[in-house]
């Protein structure tokens, strides 16, 4: 079998590290949380269905209000994946259903992208109480505090702790 060339080689290599690269860097989309067949989610009518009916039609929501079971969540986010940056939102819809003290469904509302806030984190840190130890001071600290002492359990009847 005859032997390639070396330049050929070596531009064979360049070609695919460049078509690697270049296909690497792509945009990529992504849906992340319910995925809305928008026929069924727009079919929930107040007054007319109940938790039932809107959990056999559009499945278990997201997420449940937080202190009672009377507003479902459906959350969806569309996502723009780019390799270096973070997930960019490019489309997101919330779909609110409230039930009255029956069960029956009382509001149908619908939020979308032009609903959604940034939140920002808060940079400081929490203190935690207590003692600031160093490295040799967390490594070495315990040496010397342990008696020696049969372990909870193991069938020393006098040392046993107050579990048992």
């Amino acid at each position: 079998m005859p032997s390639l060339p070396t330049n050929n080689i070596l531009k064979f290599t360049l070609i695919a590290g460049a078509a690697f690269t270049t296909a690497a860097c792509g945009n990529g989309k992504a849906l992340r949380g319910y995925v809305f067949d928008t026929e069924l989610a727009d079919a929930i009518q107040p007054g007319v269905d109940n938790r039932t009916s809107v959990e056999t039609t559009l499945g278990t929501p997201t997420m449940r209000a937080t202190f009672d079971d009377s507003t479902w969540y459906y959350i969806s986010t569309t996502v723009r994946v780019r390799p270096i940056f973070w997930p960019d939102a490019t489309g997101h819809r919330v779909l609110i259903v409230s039930f009255n003290d029956s069960g029956v469904v009382s509001d149908v509302n619908n939020l979308g992208l032009e609903d959604m806030r940034e939140v920002e984190n808060v940079s400081d840190k929490t203190p935690t109480k207590g003692r600031k130890l160093n490295l040799f001071e967390q490594i070495f600290g315990s040496i010397g505090r342990f008696g020696g002492s049969a372990p909870v359990g193991s069938g020393d009847n006098q040392n046993r702790g107050p579990n048992g």
